[in-house]
């Protein structure tokens, strides 16, 4: 039985049932059992009554059977008013009957009677109430204890049924508490309830996305360990010949060299800090971003650097569109393409950046006029700390990569084509979103 709705289900209602027929032939066999009994106690006490009632017959009478533990009392009285019988002399009903049930006050007790008329007769029939309450006490007791003898049972199935329907919850509790740190293999849903399964399959769905990045984490630091040694490592050269340096000359070009090193090394750290942001995605969710805002943002960035290698680098379309993205990691992935394109563009060359729509589509380009990359490379440059052979230095080799993450989280999809200026195109199409 796969389902623990099921289960739980079947189970109590076969307990319940049990339970209830149990209940119900002990409750049937007290109720007969009680019943016989009230009819042997009735007869007793008639035949009682009419034996120490005064009829006039040898032995009857109060003398003949001087009984006083009657609980009914029968009188009889006559058109005239005269009480022509008497099951106990001692025990005097009023002779003004109310016919029906009443109450009524004898020698200091309450009594019910019954009055009723026939042949022009009152026939009183009484019963002291506390032997009434007695006697419904002592039936009301003799029903109740099967139900209090049964309710503790069906409590201890109740238990038993809920502790087995809840082992496999138990078991996989236990398995989790037990699971190394490190261990990220998937459950098995076929093993556990059916009403367990989709919360197994999520949790599945999370040890994936855990082991992606404690993978990309352990990636990342084994990368960025690596690609630090070689700056720091010249840093110290740098600052050694700084300290060497014999005259002034020497000096200054050693502390330009140690300047533009501490540049690289800066960057460097930067591309590391913006591709964890963009692996991990931090909590920034996906939100209507103006694309056009986010070119502009770039080329305002990178304006500096653009005017120190001589690039002419402007937005030469600019329609207003909107995207779904992360906002910072939009701004970082435009940011990056027009920094590669600037970065590794010859002096005085030529960068274009249009944001544009095509269809549905909303589309970011970037046009260089530099040496373009090859297409047998092209799929490589996505890649962590890839550069090409022939690349200028000063790269760190991670621009792409970042585009690449921000781009899958934002559901984008980027090419790099031929420019009609002669070098590369990155192209970045995000599908359509409202306007902000």
């Amino acid at each position: 039985m796969k389902s623990l709705r099921t289960k739980l289900l079947v189970l109590l209602t076969v307990a319940v049932l049990t339970a209830a027929l149990v209940q119900a032939a002990a409750v049937f066999r007290n109720a007969m059992r009680e019943a016989d009994a009230v009819f042997d106690y009735h007869l007793q006490q008639i035949a009682l009554s009419l034996a120490t009632g005064e009829l006039g017959l040898p032995g009857f009478g109060p003398r003949g059977n001087p009984n006083d533990n009657l609980d009914y009392v029968f009188q009889v009285w006559s058109p005239d008013g005269q009480r022509i019988y008497v099951s106990r002399p001692r025990v005097e009903l009023p002779d003004q009957a109310v016919l029906g049930y009443a109450n009524a006050d004898v020698n200091h007790q309450k009594w019910r009677v019954f009055s009723m008329q026939a042949g022009g007769r009152t026939i009183q029939v009484a019963q002291p109430l506390l032997s009434r309450r007695a006697l419904a006490l002592t039936f009301a007791l003799n029903s109740v204890w099967p139900m209090l003898l049964i309710v503790p049972l069906l409590l201890l199935v109740v238990a038993w049924v809920v502790r087995r329907s809840l082992g496999p919850l138990r078991t996989l509790s236990t398995e989790l508490e037990n699971r190394a740190a490190t261990s990220f293999d998937p459950l098995d849903p076929s093993s556990v309830m059916l009403e367990m399964q989709p919360v197994v399959r999520a949790m599945n769905g999370l040890f994936a996305r855990t082991r992606q990045a404690f993978d990309t984490q352990q990636m990342f630091v084994a990368d960025a360990a690596h690609e630090l040694r070689s700056p720091l490592a010249a840093l110290k050269l740098q600052l050694q010949m700084l300290g060497r340096a014999p005259d002034d000359a020497t000096r200054r070009v050693a502390t330009q060299r140690l300047d533009a090193g501490i540049d690289r090394a800066t960057h460097l750290v930067e591309q590391l800090l913006a591709l964890a942001r963009a692996d991990s995605g931090g909590r920034e969710l996906p939100a209507a971003t103006s694309l056009t805002d986010a070119a502009r943002q770039a080329l305002s960035d990178t304006l500096e650097l653009a005017h120190a290698r001589g690039v002419d680098a402007g937005l030469e379309q600019a329609e207003e569109l909107t995207v779904m993205a992360p906002p910072n990691g939009l701004r970082m992935l435009a940011r990056n393409l027009v920094d590669n394109a600037v970065r590794y563009c010859p002096r005085d060359a030529r960068v274009d950046v249009r944001v544009r729509a095509e269809g549905d589509r909303s589309i970011l380009e970037v046009d260089d006029s530099g040496p373009g990359i090859p297409a047998a490379e092209r799929p490589r440059v996505f890649d962590r700390f890839y550069r090409r052979a022939d690349a200028p230095p000063g790269g760190s080799g991670l621009g792409l990569a970042i585009v690449r993450s921000v781009a899958e989280r934002s559901g984008a999809a980027v090419e790099l084509l031929d420019s009609p200026l002669g070098g590369l195109r990155v192209r970045v199409s995000f599908p359509r979103a409202p306007a902000a």
